[in-house]
């Protein structure tokens, strides 16, 4: 299929400059990303598995891709895509099952997974924080608790000691707004709690004081570290541009999820470009449009509503989980987070979905659209990392959501790798992107 004549690749982007080839910057980070809990499987002492266990959630991840066993085999299959670095993340819970008391074993078991990436050349970006909390530490109130600062702190501090000198790029916190909003504000997500948002406020700024002490720490220990956290970065727009109150609502639902956090880290993400405290890069996880519908002016209603309608003449394909994909607001989100005067490392990007030729189409338009950002904007990034290298288990979505560079047969843990892997995996081992690279 010429990705270039498809009609579909125009539906992707309604404005596709001309197909040329574009070269990345030498060093550039090329793998993909996964998460603890949504990978590894038994993650039994977080309150993820406690909320499955009692039923208040509708999927349990079980087994998950029992990358916890896997991880050489998962590494070996990102090794031969040609990667050169892997997104991961610790769990908390394994690390500290309970309060106070460290597992060595968890601990050796993470020394080894890192030490397996670096023996296949490739970069590991360490998140600390990807939404699962210790139970222990739920209990006791999460990050409600002011001392859920000092809590987190110490266990960063205790995994630095141990596997510092390892790793250079470190993520403190994947998506702080994600977690506060599903969370606490939707209700969706362990703790469960609907619409309570002094409490998302409270959380959010703990959170945010969190990252920066752990930011001071991982400094002490480790000079050279480089520090950020990972951002949901979605594209907001209003859903008619012509109507006030839709562009009110859209320009207040941008500030709650893509300023407040910075804010209360003490930057800024909008005006003229200065240099971010407490930030050595950002990590964006970018996977949609959201157009936003004014829903009135109550208390919860005052961040509008998403509008999935097909009125408007722009709109992009839908996602199996409906996200919009709109490979244009990558270019937006990185102009946007370039103001904040570090460079950017894209800690995820992809989509859920079973149509194959979707997915390349997808993977090719953003990655246009990343060549084009670096080339002509001056935008400094670090390198892309793919949501995900395998399927796993996707949350509330359980195992519906299909985003991996390899589908994963549950009932046997086969990796099956897709068209998209070798798509990838071309643009990966020669830091080049080219319309003629690949046809399906």
């Amino acid at each position: 299929m010429d990705l270039c004549k498809s009609s579909l690749y125009t539906a992707l982007d309604p404005t596709p400059s001309a197909c040329h080839g574009y070269a990345f910057p030498p060093g550039f980070l090329w793998g993909a990303a996964t998460s603890s809990h949504q990978v590894e499987g038994h993650n039994r002492w977080n309150d993820w598995w406690a909320a499955e266990q009692a039923g208040a959630l509708v999927h349990q991840s079980g087994e998950a891709c029992s990358h916890y066993e896997l991880y050489e085999q998962d590494f070996d299959m990102a090794q031969s895509w040609g990667h050169n670095a892997h997104r991961l993340s610790l769990e908390w819970s394994r690390i500290e099952p309970v309060e106070g008391a460290w597992n060595p074993e968890a601990v050796a078991h993470y020394r080894d997974v890192i030490r397996a990436l670096k023996q296949r050349a490739l970069e590991p970006v360490v998140t600390l924080h990807h939404f699962t909390n210790p139970a222990w530490f739920t209990r006791r109130g999460g990050w409600l608790r002011r001392d859920s600062i000092e809590r987190f702190a110490r266990y960063v501090e205790y995994v630095v000691q141990q596997l510092g000198p390892e790793v250079t790029y470190w993520l403190t916190i994947n998506e702080p707004t994600v977690y506060v909003m599903q969370g606490y504000v939707n209700g969706e997500w362990p703790p469960f709690v609907r619409g309570a948002w002094g409490k998302a406020i409270q959380v959010c700024y703990h959170m945010a004081r969190a990252h920066v002490l752990t930011y001071r720490l991982i400094h002490q220990h480790h000079a050279n570290a480089r520090v950020g956290f990972a951002h949901s970065a979605p594209w907001v727009m209003p859903c008619r541009a012509h109507k006030r109150w839709d562009r009110m609502t859209a320009t207040l639902r941008d500030c709650m999820l893509n300023r407040a956090f910075f804010g209360l880290m003490g930057n800024r993400v909008h005006g003229r470009r200065t240099p971010a405290v407490h930030l050595d890069f950002l990590g964006i996880n970018y996977y949609m449009r959201t157009l936003i519908r004014s829903a009135g002016w109550g208390l919860g209603r005052i961040l509008g509503r998403a509008c999935h309608e097909s009125h408007h003449t722009d709109q992009g394909v839908l996602s199996d989980i409906d996200w919009e994909v709109y490979p244009a607001g990558l270019r937006a989100i990185l102009n946007k987070f370039a103001r904040l005067g570090v460079p950017l490392l894209i800690t995820e990007n992809g989509i859920a979905t079973t149509d194959e030729p979707l997915r390349c189409e997808f993977l090719k338009r953003h990655l246009t659209t990343l060549a084009e950002t670096i080339e002509h904007d001056r935008i400094p990034v670090l390198g892309y990392l793919y949501w995900s290298l395998v399927d796993n288990f996707e949350w509330s979505e359980g195992f519906r959501a299909h985003f991996g560079l390899a589908a994963v047969d549950y009932a046997t843990q086969e990796r099956v790798p897709r068209p998209c892997a070798d798509l990838f995996a071309q643009v990966c081992r020669s830091n080049h992107l080219s319309n003629h690279q690949s046809t399906f």
